[in-house]
Order: structure tokens, then C-alpha cells, then sequence
């Protein structure tokens, strides 16, 4: 069981990375400045200004800013489960 909570930890981890790395490429596209750094530790500075840009843009918030919460929460269950499940 422990094997299976981690591999929905490294699949939520990559859908995560994948979500954030679009976020960041639509922000870059719409001119704001994205330092390197930034681009996989700092996403959580820039995700008000991407709601705040696609609500403007198309009158809606974008799906890869749900989808980055939906993968985070993801990502922590399943990082918590497998931990607890190391226990026993």
C-alpha cells in the first residue's frame, strides 16, 4: 500500500511541476518578469497575478490555476499516507 501512495506522490509532484510551469510561461507570455529562481520555488508569489491576468483576459480563471491546488492537496495527502503507512 505504502508503494502506491508514493507513486500518486511523484504522479501529483509531476502534474504539479507541469502546472506551475505553465503558469509561469503565461505570465512570461503576457510580459511579466519571471526571475529563474522563480520558476518552480516561487510560484505561490505569482499565482494572484495569474488569476487577476485570466479573469481579465478571457473572463474566467484559467484551469492550470485549479489544477495546481488540486495537485498540491494531491501531492500532500499522498505524501502524508505514505508516511503513515511506512509505520506499520
Amino acid at each position: 500500500m505504502t508503494r502506491y501512495f508514493f507513486y500518486a506522490f511523484l504522479i501529483t509532484a509531476g502534474a504539479n511541476f507541469i502546472c506551475s510551469l505553465k503558469i509561469l510561461r503565461d505570465l512570461a507570455d503576457a510580459g511579466i518578469s519571471i526571475g529563474r529562481f522563480e520558476m518552480r520555488w516561487q510560484v505561490h508569489k505569482h499565482l494572484k497575478t495569474y488569476r487577476q491576468l485570466t479573469l481579465e483576459k478571457d473572463g474566467r480563471v484559467a484551469p492550470p490555476y485549479y489544477a495546481y491546488w488540486a495537485t498540491l492537496i494531491g501531492m500532500a495527502l499522498s505524501g502524508l499516507l505514505t508516511l503513515l503507512t511506512l509505520k506499520s
